[in-house]
């Protein structure tokens, strides 16, 4: 897969042409979406997928959803250092890695480094190895566990679709957005200006047959069981647990419409489901 990718960025005339040339984009008030694409061998079409990066402000301090991947450090470094300088965004106190995967916390140390008041929170656990330099910087926290930003609470809650053992989401009360990391993720096509947009906003997005090509790829588990339960489940949360307007996944266009567009995610769990079936 990888001989396959470095083959398309060589073919491919305008490399240049994801989702970092437009962000950050204001998703909600004072909800930022950051980050960039990389380009993916799809089935049929070049497609991308997001290696997205959320910035949370409160009144006093500010808080990021997952690191973005390595790749991405120059573009996220200056999306935030314009959030911070430009636009008066409240300093930034925490870096929320959902999980230790390099999309997710890879550009932890070049953070803190680059942010030295800031500190990490979340489950840290395996962290220390990736990110020896800070382990004093680490704040482990379990599911519940909430941070205030300044008139605005921020907190970490179950990973419904996990990758691994330690992943947590994020729940951001004030504008009841979901920050989902590998759940709810598929791709959009290159050269279709589809990057910096919710998925609600792009026409004709096969978001069954991308979520399923995701799952599978991102998730292996979704092979090997039923994903009734899985739905069930998220159901609840998002609507009884914790009230969602907005997804914000690692991977995926957000999502301005859940109620719209979760049928089809489901739609494409259960066709992966079906054609792993024994």
């Amino acid at each position: 897969m990888s001989n396959n990718h470095l083959l398309y960025r060589q073919d491919v005339t305008d490399p240049w042409n994801t989702a970092g040339r437009l962000l950050p984009r204001e998703m909600a008030p004072r909800v930022y979406w950051l980050g960039d694409c990389m380009l993916w061998p799809g089935k049929e079409r070049l497609e991308h997928s997001y290696t997205a990066t959320y910035l949370v402000a409160g009144t006093e301090a500010s808080l990021l959803v997952d690191t973005g991947h390595p790749k991405d450090w120059p573009v996220v470094r200056q999306q935030l250092d314009t959030l911070f300088n430009e636009r008066g965004v409240p300093p930034l106190k925490w870096v929320f890695p959902t999980h230790c995967e390099v999309t997710h916390s890879g550009n932890l140390t070049r953070l803190l480094n680059h942010y030295p008041d800031a500190q990490a929170i979340g489950d840290m656990r395996d962290q220390q190895l990736m990110h020896p330099d800070h382990t004093d910087r680490m704040v482990h926290v379990q599911e519940g566990h909430t941070v205030d930003l300044g008139g605005r609470r921020f907190t970490m809650v179950e990973a419904v679709l996990e990758d691994l053992r330690n992943s947590l989401w994020g729940y951001d009360e004030q504008e009841q957005v979901l920050f989902t990391a590998d759940g709810m993720g598929f791709g959009h096509y290159h050269g279709e200006e589809h990057c910096a947009k919710f998925c609600e906003e792009i026409e004709h997005l096969p978001i069954a047959e991308l979520s399923g090509q995701f799952l599978e790829y991102a998730l292996y588990w979704s092979r090997l069981k039923s994903v009734e339960p899985k739905i069930a489940r998220l159901r609840r949360f998002i609507t009884e647990e914790y009230p969602t307007r907005l997804i914000a996944g690692a991977h995926g266009s957000p999502i301005s419409d859940p109620a719209l567009t979760m049928p089809r995610v489901e739609e494409g769990m259960r066709q992966l489901s079906e054609r792993f079936k024994l």
